[in-house]
């Protein structure tokens, strides 16, 4: 069972920085869409810095050998979030600019599109297998006095 944990934070956390990556290299091109506050490309400079943290608090659980389920489910909430955003600004438009954010919206899929949705479902994936196999603090209980 601690190998199959190791496994999964392991993948989760690979995820998680391929995503970054392709975020970090895809960045200056969406520098062009702007918002009030931030560019797309900004954000998507916070998507990768975001995971990449990420998957360093899931390998430094690793190596003091206890997997924080937080941690996992803060790594889930992150890989959803990014793949439903992805999703969405494909399919809709999301207009962001009263809060001052950027106009989101690309309805072409292209290889990074598509890698950053498959890494980002693994990664959302093997966050929630390594949220479940997350070992729990138990309960201390008094034994029953008659």
């Amino acid at each position: 069972m601690h190998a199959l944990r190791i496994i999964v934070v392991i993948i989760t956390a690979a995820a998680l920085v391929l995503n970054a990556v392709i975020h970090f290299e895809l960045a200056s091109i969406y520098d062009a869409i702007p918002g009030a506050l931030l560019s797309q490309g900004a954000l998507f400079r916070i998507q990768a810095v975001v995971g990449i943290v990420i998957a360093v608090m899931l390998m430094i659980s690793v190596k003091v050998g206890r997997i924080a389920l937080s941690t996992a489910v803060v790594a889930a909430i992150v890989a959803a979030g990014g793949f439903a955003l992805v999703v969405t600004t494909t399919l809709i438009p999301l207009d962001l600019t009263a809060i001052g954010l950027p106009y989101l919206f690309e309805p072409i899929w292209f290889s990074d599109k598509i890698m950053t949705v498959v890494v980002q479902a693994v990664a959302l994936v093997t966050a929630l297998a390594a949220a479940a196999l997350a070992p729990r603090r138990g309960r201390r209980t008094r034994p029953v006095q008659p």
